[in-house]
């Protein structure tokens, strides 16, 4: 099943210059795959209620072009055949005037709530999103990201979360981390890049819950920006490049 999902952007989707800033990219795409999930009867927030849910474990976006205000926006997305039996992947596509601009890629564990273990996906489940044997990448594994030495950070932040960044499987959304990362690039880099990063990878490790303190430590590593988000633990907890 392929999901088309019209999308009209609001101001806030965008920055000062009219271009569509790079976390609205990543919010029209996730509620794309929403829309598909209501319509193979899979209810997220039914499922999370019952103490199972759909966790993401990655993010891949290669951009060619930002959108602009005004223009007509349209995001696709499908599931690709299940080839693990505790990982999917899903596709997407967004195209700007009936042209393609951005390419990306997730993947999705069912997760146990109550005990943090990953779920084998039942066929039946797999059946309801009636996979396509097709992919927006040649090939579907997600580039690993080089955790910086720690004597290459070269600036760190200390970000006290809000309630407002606490979703409904009461930790941190995972598009709120993009936000974070934003917040931790050097003000120079943010002003020149926020809406010229071509690709995004991020690699989700483990949850922030409501109530911690994360530290966003920054590092440059052959041309790409690097955000390594620890807990107070220092325990790594995301990772994202951009480049």
């Amino acid at each position: 099943m392929t999901v088309d999902f019209e999308y009209n952007p609001l101001l806030e989707d965008f920055a000062a210059d009219g271009t569509l800033q790079l976390p609205s990219i990543l919010k029209i795409l996730e509620n794309s795959g929403n829309k598909h999930s209501d319509l193979a009867g899979d209810n997220i927030l039914k499922g999370s209620s019952s103490g199972i849910a759909w966790i993401l474990t990655d993010w891949l976006l290669d951009i060619s072009s930002y959108p602009k205000y005004g223009d007509k926006l349209l995001a696709r997305t499908w599931s690709e055949t299940v080839k693990q039996p505790l990982a999917c992947m899903r596709d997407f596509e967004l195209f700007c005037n009936g042209e393609r601009c951005v390419r990306g890629l997730t993947k999705w564990v069912l997760v146990d709530l109550k005990s943090g273990r990953p779920l084998r996906v039942s066929p039946e489940l797999i059946e309801k999103y009636q996979p396509e044997d097709k992919a927006v990448f040649e090939d579907s594994k997600m580039p690993k990201i080089a955790i910086p030495d720690s004597s290459s950070f070269t600036s760190e932040t200390k970000i006290t979360l809000r309630r407002s960044d606490i979703d409904f499987n009461d930790h941190v959304h995972n598009l709120t981390y993009l936000d974070f990362a934003l917040e931790a690039l050097p003000a120079a880099i943010y002003s020149e890049k926020r809406t010229a990063f071509r690709n995004v990878r991020i690699a989700y490790k483990t949850g922030v819950k409501a109530g911690e303190e994360i530290i966003c430590r920054y590092a440059e590593c052959d041309g790409k920006h690097v955000i390594c988000i620890f807990g107070s633990d220092e325990k790594l907890r995301t990772q994202i490049e951009l480049s």
